[in-house]
């Protein structure tokens, strides 16, 4: 059991090293529209442990994320730990059988919940209306996301290897 959390804190630590190092590289346009990929583990730990240890999990992800970056402290903390309370509603006990197009459903709904948290608190004050900040940061990065979190479809997980899925 304790191998299964020092897995996820493993996968968490690297992919916010990845997150804050190499995301760049990635990166689209001007606006600099990058995929969340703590996101997207926080959503499937959320989803493989239920909405306790996803809110706990997107709390701790976050919050390293903010002490590395030293913008607003607390903010991806705050939006972590409801992503990870949202996509937690979908556990479902026993039943380890997510369908992956499903799974996409959720990450992107996640992430649309996510980066709203996020940037409407982010922008407040600032001479931008509501569907500036949803066209430009919050739709953009949530599609990128759901797009990058197709690797979880191309490559299947040992257990779907062997069910055939």
């Amino acid at each position: 059991m304790t191998v299964k959390y020092i897995k996820y804190l493993a996968i968490i630590v690297v992919l916010i090293l990845v997150q804050k190092t190499l995301i760049w590289l990635i990166s689209l346009s001007s606006l600099n529209i990058t995929p969340d990929l703590v996101l997207i583990a926080v959503v499937y730990i959320s989803i493989s442990e239920g909405k306790i240890f996803g809110s706990i999990t997107g709390f701790i992800a976050g919050l390293t994320i903010d002490l590395i970056s030293g913008s607003f402290l607390g903010l991806m903390a705050l939006s972590y730990s409801i992503t990870g309370f949202v996509a937690g509603v979908f556990f479902t006990e026993g039943d380890k059988n997510l369908s992956k197009i499903n799974f996409l459903v959720i990450i992107f709904l996640c992430s649309i919940v996510s980066n709203l948290v996020y940037y409407v608190i982010y922008f407040q004050g600032l001479a931008l209306n509501f569907f500036e900040i949803f066209s430009k940061y919050i739709l953009t990065t949530s599609t990128y996301t759901t797009i990058v979190s197709i690797v979880y479809i191309i490559f299947p997980g040992k257990k779907a290897l062997k069910e055939g899925y």
